[in-house]
């Protein structure tokens, strides 16, 4: 922002000061593909600070300031009541700052001036219901738009916090701005391509993530119909926010119409999502400062109590994934609906973001999915995810539960009954086993398996047929590493270090599930386990512990039978690097000390007495083993 700055001024280019951009006969609009209003402290005080102290240096004003560009596209053929409409392109953070500071002024100032009596509120946002209303409540009636963009209402209270605790003089002020203040409207070609000029500007400074590009992307491939264009973008910004349960994420009015009374339906069309829809109406044109002056002041008031209740759970794959995932869904499902059996079509899609965008087009340029298609399935199989699937919460606690509505209330449940903490142990193996958010195959399987056996209301009437499915899922991952010319084999086993993680968790899950049968192994079972059996979760571990140690304790010479799979375990890389040579007598007493545990595996190599490379340690190594490897062997068997 540069003051004194004159700059040029041509049909595209128009210099106006902050009076005739809310004076003027046009509306501005921000698009659905911009990001939300995002400014916080530092960028908004700079600002007045910026425009204050030009204006109490220039007494007799008759010096300007420019503020910047505001870079639109006219919409030639969506004029606004009569009024040409701007495309906001780039600037949209400074003109909504702009119209929230008008709104402060004009609920602080304590005279009329008939200056202000032309000045319109003229910005508008492209199915954003949400903005809207909270610049309704800011300039009309006056009540606390937190509810509806916590953002706009934060940046009001920096500007009020601002003026006060600098005892600026707001009518000095407000003069200056309005008529000394200006900035240069720069109005692109008609044959822009708009897509690629936004992805061009935002090269510089913050970039969009890229499933931003991909919503305006597929935008633009949308039907002109304004009603299907909100109703996707609604869904999408609502999938976006992968913490919590996506129906919080709609807006209270609406929630109830399309999950019905208890939260737990489900549409059976994009149709019917959007006719539950209902777009609110944005401010009125002529609505002058004159107008907004005689209502009343701003009056916070708290009207959603349910607020308090939503609580943050961390999910186990970011949106620009799970985006490829449903994708890779709906490709397939389509496939087998041509039933065209010579391939399925998204076997092609990676689960890799960092190749999001190309994922969606073929290399014609074409779309894969159709938009309002994908847009339903994104919501259906984020609904299914956030039911089914594990979530954790702020104390890296992993839950399965669900979102349930009451009359005046509503309440995280357990998504089912006798079973649910089994299929936590049992998700929550899976994700540890694969940590990383791409390429999460277990999960792609998983939500195939859901869209089959969950009816229309996105419930499982059979959870046991759920739990079985992915134990299958569990059992051919077994089979892939283990299986030789169709039989279990064991090779791969005793193989130190090169063990796969994944055999060691599934392990941990089966004798949890034994424990919890009340089974014993070597005379120890989940009482005698206490706390240690109680508390037990899933966390990622990445090491291999070599119970008896690989050297001897002077560490030159090397033990034999330490690569045998019964004297091995899983654990983190921390302990492990602590641990590394110690005894398995001084590992079991540091384990004792802290009163924890970081695998049943591991529990159980510590109730043998003797442990190591020859005579009775050797033994109970190799019983140890038969029975840990008896195990995985019968879970194969059982799915043949």
């Amino acid at each position: 922002m540069n003051k004194n700055v004159t700059p040029p001024q041509d049909q595209a280019l128009t210099l106006l000061n902050i009076k005739a951009l809310f004076t003027e006969s046009a509306q501005y609009v921000i698009p659905i593909y911009q990001r939300n209003y995002a400014w916080g402290v530092i960028e908004i005080e700079q600002l007045i600070q910026d425009i204050y102290d030009v204006s109490t240096n220039d007494t007799k004003g008759k010096n300007h300031y420019f503020l910047g560009c505001l870079i639109v596209y006219e919409r030639k053929n969506q004029p606004y009541d009569g009024k040409k409409s701007y495309e906001i392109i780039d600037g949209q953070q400074r003109h909504t700052t702009l119209c929230i500071l008008l709104a402060y002024l004009k609920n602080e100032l304590a005279v009329n001036d008939n200056k202000l009596n032309n000045l319109t509120f003229n910005l508008t946002f492209d199915s954003r219901p949400r903005s809207i209303n909270a610049f309704k409540n800011l300039y009309t009636n006056g009540i606390n738009c937190e509810i509806e963009e916590p953002n706009i209402h934060s940046a009001y209270n920096i500007i009020d916090r601002y003026f006060k605790t600098h005892k600026v003089n707001i009518e000095q002020f407000y003069r200056y701005l309005f008529e000394n203040v200006k900035l240069l409207r720069i109005t692109v070609p008609h044959d822009t391509d708009l897509n690629h000029y936004f992805e061009i500007i935002n090269n510089r400074g913050e970039q969009l993530e890229k499933h931003e590009v991909l919503k305006a992307k597929m935008l633009s491939e949308c039907a002109e119909d304004a009603k299907i264009r909100y109703c996707f973008s609604t869904i999408w910004d609502a999938c976006s926010n992968m913490d919590g349960f996506v129906q919080l994420n709609f807006s209270a009015d609406i929630r109830s119409a399309i999950f019905g009374k208890d939260w737990s339906d489900f549409p059976n069309s994009f149709a019917d999502i959007q006719a539950n829809l209902s777009e609110s109406s944005s401010i009125q044109n002529g609505v002058t400062i004159e107008d907004i002056i005689s209502d009343k002041r701003f009056h916070p008031i708290d009207t959603d109590n349910s607020l308090e209740k939503k609580e943050r759970f961390g999910s186990i794959i970011d949106f620009s994934n799970f985006l490829l995932h449903v994708l890779k869904l709906t490709i397939n499902n389509q496939t087998k609906t041509s039933q065209n059996n010579k391939m399925q079509q998204g076997d092609d899609v990676s689960l890799d973001d960092k190749k999001l965008l190309k994922q969606f087009y073929y290399s014609n340029n074409k779309l894969k999915v159709e938009p309002t298609e994908f847009a339903f399935n994104l919501l259906k199989y984020r609904v299914l995810f956030d039911r089914y699937i594990v979530k954790k919460d702020i104390e890296n606690r992993w839950h399965l539960l669900t979102l349930k509505k009451y009359t005046n209330d509503f309440n995280y449940i357990n998504t089912f009954d006798a079973i649910n903490e089994q299929l936590v142990m049992l998700l929550s193996m899976f994700d540890v086993s694969n940590p990383s958010s791409t390429y999460k195959r277990w999960l792609y399987r998983t939500l195939e398996i859901l869209n089959k056996i969950a009816d229309k209301k996105a419930l499982i009437d059979n959870p046991l047929n759920y739990l079985e499915k992915l134990e299958k899922i569990g059992q051919e991952h077994l089979s892939e590493i283990c299986k030789i010319n169709g039989n279990f084999s064991d090779n791969k086993l005793h193989q130190g270090t090169k063990v796969h993680n994944f055999i060691f968790n599934l392990l941990d899950y089966l004798l949890w599930k034994q424990l919890s049968e009340g089974k014993r192994f070597n005379g120890l079972g989940k009482s005698e386990l206490g706390d240690s059996f109680d508390n037990f979760q899933f966390t990622v571990r990445s090491s291999v512990e070599h119970y008896f140690p690989q050297t001897d304790p002077s560490g030159t010479k090397v033990m034999k039978n330490v690569d045998r799979f019964g004297n091995l375990c899983l654990i983190s890389p921390s302990t492990n690097s602590r641990l590394s040579n110690y005894s398995p007598a001084d590992k079991k007493k540091f384990y004792h000390e802290k009163n924890k545990i970081e695998s049943l595996k591991q529990a159980i190599m510590m109730s043998y007495e003797d442990w190591g490379p020859e005579g009775q340690g050797l033994e109970n190594i190799k019983k140890h083993e038969e029975e840990m490897i008896n195990i995985l062997r019968s879970f194969i068997n059982n799915f043949v």
